[in-house]
């Protein structure tokens, strides 16, 4: 594979931090109401709420390389599965960008304690089924996107493993 078979590294680290972030979000998510309430669950929350605001930026950052300057490659297969692999990307994008936005109006409309240190301003202090409709949507698109992001994976590693195109080697850091 010549240099033009590969991502820029750029591209690469914002696909795995971006990665990493969603795995490690998903995973203090799922576990946020198992701490005592009090400081061990405003603590767990809001590393949640901190690590979720990185990831929006690092998103940010990703899509504005992606449309600006990043690597463009053709799709590893064409035809159906080529579409199917470029509405899946596609897909991601836009369930990590939905996720981030309702996971800030989540935020918001809770009116978090982070850190014990600054108090977000409730949107609506008299609507629980507001908060509770948001969260669980964010809940949703959260578990959609570790769905898709793990289907994702196990395609890329099909593609390494039995294809044999070393698709994984284009995402993959490489050393200088």
């Amino acid at each position: 594979m010549n240099e033009q078979h590969f991502y820029d590294t750029k591209t690469i680290y914002y696909h795995w931090i971006s990665a990493g972030l969603v795995f490690l979000l998903w995973i203090i998510g799922q576990n946020i109401d198992s701490f005592e309430k009090g400081d061990p669950r405003v603590i767990v929350r809001s590393v949640h709420i901190v690590l979720g605001l990185l990831l929006a930026v690092i998103f940010t950052l990703r899509v504005i390389w992606k449309l600006k300057a990043g690597v463009k490659l053709p799709t590893a297969q064409s035809g159906v599965f080529g579409k199917a692999s470029t509405a899946t990307h596609h897909l991601l994008y836009v369930l990590i960008g939905a996720t981030l936005i309702v996971g800030i109006a989540a935020v918001w409309i809770r009116g978090d304690n982070i850190f014990n240190l600054l108090k977000v301003p409730a949107f609506n202090t008299n609507d629980l089924d507001l908060e509770d409709d948001v969260v669980e949507l964010h809940e949703l698109l959260a578990n959609s996107l570790l769905i898709l992001a793990c289907a994702h994976t196990f395609i890329a590693i099909w593609h390494q493993k039995f294809i044999k195109d070393n698709l994984l080697k284009i995402m993959w850091p490489r050393l200088k």
